[in-house]
C-alpha cells in the first residue's frame, strides 16, 4: 500500500523539463572558463607548447613560447571573462614585456587577436565596419578617430599586423617564418587561416591592410583547392538558387604540393580553415563567380564528410588529428556565413553535444588529438566553438 502511495505521488508531482541545449552550453562554457583561470601561473602564464619531432627530419621542432597564453586569453575573453581580472591582465603583461611582436606566424596572428579582443574589439557592430573604413585616413598607421581600442592597444595591433603583412610569402599563403622552406613549404593552409583571422580583424578595427594582401591570399587559397571533385547536392542554402543545385565537393590539404601524402590529402580541418579563410576575404575584397563556386565547392566537401566526432580524413596527420581544432574552424565557416545547417546537418547542436559529453568533472575539454598542453588548448579550442566566437556581434 505504501509502495503505490508513492507511485501515486510521484505521478502527481509535475514533470520537469530537461535543461535547455543554449543552458547547458552556458554552464559548460563557465566550467570551462574557471578551469583555465585555475591552470594560470603568474610567471609562465598559461605555458608554452614544445614538441619534439621536426618535418620530416628536417628543420627543429616547433616550439611556441608566447602563442599558448595568447591564444588562451583570446578564448577566455571569447566566452565572457573579465578583461580586468588580474589573470588576465598579468597574462598581458607577460606577452607585452616578454614577447611584443612574436617571430612565429602563427604566435602574430594570435596574438594581434587576444589584444584587439583584450583592447574593445567587442565593441565592433560586424565583421564589416564600413562605419570605420569609410573614416580612414591615407596613413594606415594613424589610430583612427572613433576606434574601440585605446591607442596603447592600437599601437601594438599596429605592429603585429605590419610585421605579418611582411610575412606573407610570394605564394599568397604564410608559413611559420618568412621564406620558411626547411619546414615543408613556403606556405600552408593552417597558418594561413589565422593570419588572414587576424588581419580581417585589424581590418575592421581601422588599419587598411592593401588590398594585395588579400588579393594573394584569394590567389593562393584558389590554388590549393582540390582541382576536381565528386558532383553532390548543395551543402548550405542560397537564396534564389534551384532546390537540386548541385556542387562538387573540393576539400583543403595542409600543403597541396607537399612530398608527404598525409600533408597533401584533404582534410575536415583544412578544409574548415580554407573555407572560413576564403569568407573573410570575400568580405575585404568583393568576390566573383569562380570565387563564390570555389566556397560552394568547399562547403560541398564539409556537406559530403560531415561529422563532429573526428576531423574526418585520411590518418596519421590532419585527419584524426587536431580535433577541436577543426571544430573551431567548422564554427567560423557557419557562422561567418551565417549557416546553421551544412549538408543538412545542424553543425552548433551536433558539435554542442559532442562537447558537453566529453567535458571533464574540472572543466576542461581534454584533446588527445592536439599538441601539449592537450587540456588547456582543448579547453580553449572547446569554448571558442560553445561561444560561436566567430558570430558577428550586433549593435
Amino acid at each position: 500500500m505504501a509502495r503505490l502511495l508513492v507511485l501515486l505521488l510521484a505521478c502527481a508531482l509535475p514533470l520537469q523539463a530537461a535543461p535547455s541545449l543554449e543552458s547547458r552550453v552556458q554552464a559548460s562554457v563557465e566550467k570551462g572558463r574557471s578551469f583555465l583561470l585555475a591552470q594560470f601561473d603568474r610567471e609562465k602564464g598559461w605555458g608554452e607548447a614544445k614538441g619534439t619531432g621536426t618535418y620530416n627530419d628536417v628543420g627543429t621542432p616547433y616550439y611556441y613560447p608566447a602563442g599558448v597564453t595568447a591564444f588562451v586569453a583570446f578564448a577566455l575573453l571569447k566566452a565572457g571573462a573579465d578583461p580586468n581580472d588580474k589573470r588576465i591582465r598579468r597574462a598581458f603583461s607577460i606577452l607585452r614585456v616578454r614577447h611584443r611582436t612574436p617571430p612565429i606566424a602563427y604566435e602574430i596572428s594570435i596574438q594581434l587577436l587576444a589584444v584587439a579582443e583584450w583592447g574593445g574589439a567587442k565593441k565592433s557592430p560586424d565583421f564589416r565596419l564600413p562605419k570605420y573604413r569609410s573614416q580612414r585616413t591615407t596613413h594606415r598607421f594613424k589610430h583612427p578617430k572613433d576606434s574601440p581600442l585605446k591607442r596603447e592597444h592600437w599601437t601594438w595591433v599596429v605592429d603585429l599586423a605590419a610585421k605579418l603583412i611582411k610575412f606573407q610569402s610570394d605564394k599568397g599563403g604564410w608559413r611559420y617564418y618568412p621564406r620558411d622552406f626547411h619546414s615543408g613549404g613556403a606556405a600552408d593552409v593552417s597558418s594561413t587561416q589565422f593570419a588572414l583571422l587576424a588581419l580581417s580583424t585589424a581590418s575592421r578595427l581601422g588599419y587598411d591592410v592593401p588590398q594585395s594582401v588579400f588579393q594573394k591570399a584569394r590567389k593562393f587559397l584558389m590554388e590549393e583547392q582540390d582541382a576536381k571533385g565528386r558532383e553532390v547536392p548543395r551543402a548550405i542554402h542560397v537564396k534564389g538558387a534551384a532546390a537540386d543545385a548541385m556542387d562538387h565537393a573540393r576539400g583543403f590539404a595542409y600543403i597541396r604540393a607537399s612530398a608527404a601524402p598525409h600533408w597533401r590529402a584533404s582534410n575536415g580541418g583544412m578544409t574548415a580553415a580554407g573555407v572560413a579563410s576564403m569568407l573573410l576575404v570575400r568580405g575585404e575584397i568583393g568576390t566573383d563567380e569562380a570565387f563564390d563556386q570555389a566556397i560552394l565547392d568547399g562547403f560541398a566537401w564539409l556537406g559530403r564528410y560531415f561529422t563532429v566526432r573526428v576531423n574526418p580524413g585520411r590518418a596519421p596527420f590532419l585527419g584524426g588529428s587536431y580535433h577541436y581544432t577543426y571544430l573551431y574552424a567548422l564554427e567560423r565557416c557557419g557562422d561567418i556565413a551565417n549557416r546553421e545547417v551544412i549538408g543538412g546537418r545542424s553543425w552548433f547542436a551536433e558539435g554542442a553535444r559532442f562537447l558537453l559529453e566529453r567535458q571533464s568533472a574540472s572543466g576542461a575539454f581534454l584533446d588527445p588529438t592536439c599538441m601539449n598542453p592537450k587540456d588547456v588548448l582543448g579547453t580553449s579550442f572547446a569554448l571558442l566553438f560553445l561561444t560561436r566566437a566567430s558570430k558577428p556581434v550586433s549593435g
